[in-house]
């Protein structure tokens, strides 16, 4: 960031609005092997007689070994879960920006921060990182668009962050986010790692990539029965039965895989002014031997 700014901020918030705080956190389990992760809500509520009650959130929300790799979990938070931002009013700040661009010094920078978040899903609160998943896998890793699409293809949404430029967020489950990158690998084989390493552990799942819901209904007949909920295929669609519990990643590009602002050349993430940017040593403060080692000579 260019610049820190203290606001001090006055909140009027109502005794019933305050309860509804632990639905908007939630604790994060990380696997300690692979990186997944998931949320547990902190609270929940259950509407009764035309009243709405207040309770602690289920749990835990994962067993004690991950599914992925087999793992432990480290647990954290908890974090804001419900979405950040407010994308209205980052839309209205945005155009409101463009139409008096002259007014900011910082125009460009201003401008590519709140593109990225415009184009951000609000619901999704962590980002992956294409680099952290293909590092665990010793694999090359695909592209942006690649993964995106194939991501988009399989019947979910993505999008980038603006906190990384090689963040992705996803309402994927994690076992999709693997099975996709399982199918990669099969495509741009890797070499063999010790069978204890996480990613031997997931590569030797036969990849099972499940359709959403949303797709499966696109090209499937939902049938409702006593007990339970049957798809069939519809003569159009033809055999996609088989689809649903074995389904090859398809990295074609997508229609959406790419964001409007880079469509548009918006840029993004800008680099820094100038070398070394960031906070300064503290008024008073002199430059030792230490810090001309960290900032160069010049």
């Amino acid at each position: 960031m260019d610049f820190y700014v203290r606001v001090c901020v006055r909140i009027y918030t109502s005794a019933s609005a305050m309860r509804n705080t632990p639905q908007k956190l939630s604790y994060v389990y990380q696997c300690n092997g692979c990186d997944s992760f998931h949320l547990q809500p902190v609270g929940r509520t259950i509407s009764k007689s035309n009243s709405l009650r207040y309770h602690p959130g289920f749990g835990p929300a994962i067993s004690q070994d991950c599914s992925d790799c087999g793992k432990k979990f480290n647990m954290g938070g908890p974090i804001q879960s419900a979405p950040i931002h407010d994308q209205e009013w980052v839309a209205a700040i945005l155009a409101d920006v463009k139409s008096i661009k002259e007014r900011y010094p910082a125009y460009d920078r201003i401008c590519s921060t709140l593109t990225a978040v415009s184009e951000e899903l609000p619901d999704i609160p962590l980002f992956l990182c294409l680099h952290n998943i293909s590092a665990t896998l010793k694999c090359t890793s695909p592209s942006a668009v690649m993964f995106r699409s194939a991501v988009i293809n399989a019947g979910y949404r993505t999008s980038g962050t603006h906190v990384n430029p090689l963040g992705l967020k996803a309402d994927a489950p994690m076992h999709t986010i693997w099975d996709i990158m399982c199918c990669w690998v099969k495509k741009h084989p890797v070499k063999a790692q010790p069978s204890h390493h996480p990613g031997s552990l997931i590569l030797a799942k036969e990849p099972v990539l499940q359709l959403s819901y949303s797709l499966i209904q696109e090209h499937c007949i939902l049938i409702l029965g006593d007990n339970t909920t049957d798809f069939y295929c519809s003569p159009v669609s033809g055999s996609c039965i088989s689809a649903l519990f074995s389904f090859h990643a398809n990295f074609a590009r997508a229609v959406k895989s790419s964001s409007k602002g880079k469509d548009n050349k918006v840029a993004r993430f800008l680099p820094n002014p100038k070398r070394h940017w960031g906070p300064k040593l503290r008024a008073g403060r002199q430059i030792t031997g230490k810090h001309v080692s960290l900032l160069g000579t010049k």
